[in-house]
């Protein structure tokens, strides 16, 4: 066997092993049972109607079926079509908790694959929730659930709600968002987990973005190889549409069309996230197209990172995020931004840096939230101070995926390079 054969093989054995998904813990029906119970505790004297996904006759064929996080979060039931009643937590009834599936429909699995539905033996004690039923059943027994409470609390804006409106018109519908936001913020030991796959193989695809950076020609050839990597270590999508964007399209934040020239000299902030698991990651890295920084690009660089690194030092139990609240971690960014005194034309730095320190990241990549609300041990943030300044043609976001902790944080992503020499040692290797 040649050296280059030997090579070869133990290569492609080390990347069959990165391949290979892990095991992932658990979320149990108890788990979701107490998620449940905490709602139905929340929303006071009202029965909860949530609502799941819909696909079409034939599926989703652009983009496959996903379940709404929200309706997953407190079931974890992954099929279409699906609602869930909760009453009161005073209620008595077994049927306090009801999740209400649709019929099957022989002809549909054809095109869909075999589905569960209300007839399953067994199905109501292996989900952990008190009953199952069929949909058509929903007006009935939320009819019946009304006898014993006030009103009805739902998302807002959901189709949900217009039919609950007009089928029960006279019957408040108060909006359930602030309470469901207030349990997601937490995250469970499991969601922790999932969370951290998710960013490690969100870090793994970032890698191979900086590196096919200085070898593509244009932006869609480094999103493609991003999304390789991702399916490959066994995400089942992106958790956003991913940002590649060079040059003055840096400025843009939600930049996603990716069919741009890459131009030696410019800066690309590459801004992408893995799904795992029904879990997010979302990370940010900006790097030179070409390899190397120029003088100003480097200055304004090491100062959005200088920012990042003490911003992630003040995170910790009793941290704020929101704009508005003094003393928080965004405030925090935009005053050592200004005191860098590198804003164009002498103006204040924090001028070109238009969105906020970061947000909450979990089953959506920026998770339901109370940003008003302090940070606590269990929750996960990103921290991504950026400035873009489209007369220079210069945007920079540097973003990671942090854990608060009892004792601070734990930066998720902290095997990926941000600093400007390493950027450079990686982009030329």
């Amino acid at each position: 066997m040649t050296t280059a054969t030997s090579s070869r093989r133990q290569r492609n054995q080390r990347l069959r092993e990165q391949a290979t998904a892990p095991d992932l813990p658990v979320i149990r029906p108890t788990e979701y049972a107490q998620r449940r119970a905490a709602l139905r505790e929340r929303a006071g004297n009202a029965v909860i109607v949530l609502a799941g996904n819909t696909e079409g006759e034939r599926g989703e064929s652009r983009s496959g079926f996903f379940q709404d996080p929200n309706f997953s979060y407190f079931t974890g039931w992954l099929q279409p079509g699906a609602m869930l009643l909760l009453s009161p937590a005073s209620y008595p009834d077994a049927k306090s908790e009801v999740l209400l599936l649709p019929d099957s429909e022989p002809g549909r699995a054809l095109w869909c694959g075999p589905a569960a539905d209300a007839s399953q033996p067994g199905l109501a004690k292996r989900l952990g929730i008190a009953g199952v039923a069929r949909r058509c059943q929903l007006e009935g027994l939320l009819a019946g659930m009304l006898a014993e409470c006030e009103r009805i609390a739902c998302i807002p804006g959901s189709e949900v709600e217009g039919h609950l409106r007009s089928v029960f018109p006279f019957r408040e519908i108060r909006p359930l968002s602030a309470e469901i936001a207030t349990l997601r913020m937490a995250k469970s030991p499991a969601e922790i987990a999932r969370i951290r796959e998710a960013v490690r193989i969100t870090a793994e695809g970032q890698l191979r973005g900086l590196r096919r950076l200085q070898t593509a020609s244009n932006e869609f050839e480094v999103v493609a190889d991003i999304t390789h990597e991702f399916l490959r270590l066994g995400a089942e999508r992106h958790s956003f549409a991913p940002i590649v964007a060079s040059g003055s399209n840096g400025c843009v934040l939600h930049y996603s069309r990716n069919r741009a020239p890459l131009r030696r000299g410019d800066l690309a902030v590459l801004d992408v996230g893995a799904e795992r698991s029904g879990y997010a990651g979302d990370l940010t890295r900006t790097a030179p197209v070409g390899g190397r920084f120029s003088k100003r690009q480097r200055e304004l660089y090491e100062a959005v990172l200088a920012v990042q690194k003490e911003v992630i030092r003040a995170v910790k139990p009793g941290a704020f995020l929101g704009r508005q609240i003094p003393g928080s971690l965004h405030q925090l960014a935009a005053k050592r931004l200004d005191e860098m005194g590198l804003g164009p034309k002498k103006q204040p730095l924090s001028q070109f840096f238009p969105h906020g320190i970061g947000h909450h990241l979990g089953m959506d990549v920026h998770d339901p939230s109370d940003t008003a609300a302090p940070l606590e041990p269990g929750m996960v943030i990103t921290i991504e101070p950026g400035v873009y300044i489209p007369e220079e043609g210069i945007g920079i976001r540097i973003e990671d995926d942090i854990l608060v902790t009892e004792g601070g944080a734990e930066v998720l992503s902290d095997s990926l390079p941000k600093e400007a020499a390493d950027l450079e040692a990686l982009l030329s290797s």
